[in-house]
This record gives structure tokens, C-alpha cells and sequence, in this order.
């Protein structure tokens, strides 16, 4: 495993400082020091508190995901769902928390495991129009699509999270990659273009066959 993943995976079970890390991976402080600042730098950990000893600074990290405002999004969402007792709709956010850690440490990863989910749930011959209806049914926004676009509005994932820059749905990349691997028995390669995290408000998927 990547350091860089096995820090965050420590720091997400309990408070950790640099030597502690460096201990427990075997590796030098210098290299864990080195980690760390380029994770601070990602947003993806923070210093949780400081201990003094003598004239020494003791920091200990932690992870930070998800942070700044996607965070509050998303937490405010989840405190609404429980609020109206929506079940559905508190697993849908789940699924946000969940998506957008996975996103920040391993977005390919999060995007082969949607294509596992799709190629699953695809059946031979079916269309983007079946695939639609699948997701209109599952309640994931609502979908318009041609032979090369899949867009969806009101999207689950990432609809009223703000904008930074890069796209949030590799998941739906990947659902939708492998459902059209499974129904076409030929590969295709999704690539979302538009997003919330883009600044638009809708997902747009452009689909090409490989």
C-alpha cells in the first residue's frame, strides 16, 4: 500500500505524531515528515492538538475528510435526512461521506469499484435508456441521454456541493462504464465533463467506445 494511504488509514483510527508514524511504518521521520506536509498541503489531515515538553512542540495529526465546506454540505444533508426520517436518503448520504473520503485518497479506485457496481446490475442488450430508467428508479437525479451522453440533474452525489475544481462523480464514471461494458460486450470510456465540482449544475458524462 501507498505510505501516503497508510498514514491516512492510521490517522483515521487515533491521533498519531511523525515518530509514532514513523514507527509503525518503518520508515524514516524525514520520509513521514515529508508525507505528512504533502498532506497537509491536500487538506486531507490536520493537526488534531500540540503538546509542550520543555521547549519541544509535540503535534499530533489526524485526518480531516471531508473538510471545509463539501463537509458541511454534506453534514447539514445527512442532519435533514435523519430530521424527515428518510431512510433512503440518509443511505444516499452515507454514500456522500463515504465517496468523497474515497475520492480525495483514491478517486481511481473509487471509480473501479462503480464499475464493478455497474457491470453487475447490467444486463446484455440493454440500453442508456434502460440504464436511465435504473437510475431514475434508484433515485439518483434525473437523466436525459443521447449515444454519447449520459446527463443527470439533481444528482445524488454532488448536486449543491460547491465548486473546486475538478470533477466529484467517479463513482458514476465508473457505473456507468460498466453497465454499458456488461450491456454492449464492448468496452466504453465514460469521462464526466460537467459537475457540480466544476461549477455547473448538472453531471454530464461523455461516452466514447473503445
Amino acid at each position: 500500500m501507498d505510505s501516503k494511504l497508510r498514514i491516512l488509514e492510521l490517522l483515521s483510527e487515533r491521533e498519531m505524531t511523525v515518530s509514532e508514524l514513523s514507527k509503525e511504518l518503518n520508515l524514516s521521520k524525514a520520509t513521514v515528515s515529508h508525507h505528512i506536509d504533502s498532506l497537509l498541503r491536500e487538506g486531507l489531515v490536520k493537526v488534531a492538538r500540540e503538546e509542550r515538553i520543555k521547549n519541544f512542540i509535540k503535534k499530533y495529526y489526524t485526518v480531516s475528510i471531508p473538510n471545509g465546506e463539501v463537509g458541511r454540505q454534506i453534514v447539514k444533508s445527512v442532519k435533514e435526512s435523519i430530521e424527515r426520517r428518510d431512510r433512503g436518503e440518509l443511505f444516499r448520504n452515507i454514500v456522500r461521506i463515504l465517496g468523497y473520503a474515497l475520492l480525495k485518497t483514491s478517486p481511481y479506485l473509487f471509480k473501479r469499484i462503480g464499475f464493478e457496481v455497474g457491470y453487475a446490475l447490467g444486463v446484455e442488450g440493454s440500453t442508456l435508456d434502460d440504464l436511465a430508467n435504473l437510475w431514475e428508479k434508484l433515485r439518483l437525479g434525473s437523466v436525459s441521454s443521447s449515444r454519447t451522453e449520459f446527463v443527470v440533474e439533481n444528482c445524488y452525489f454532488c448536486s449543491g456541493l460547491p465548486n473546486v475544481g475538478y470533477p466529484y462523480c467517479k463513482f458514476d464514471e465508473g457505473f456507468i462504464a460498466g453497465f454499458l461494458a456488461k450491456s454492449l460486450r464492448e468496452n466504453v470510456r465514460v469521462e464526466e465533463t460537467k459537475c457540480w465540482g466544476l461549477g455547473f449544475e448538472l453531471c454530464e458524462f461523455k461516452i466514447k467506445r473503445v
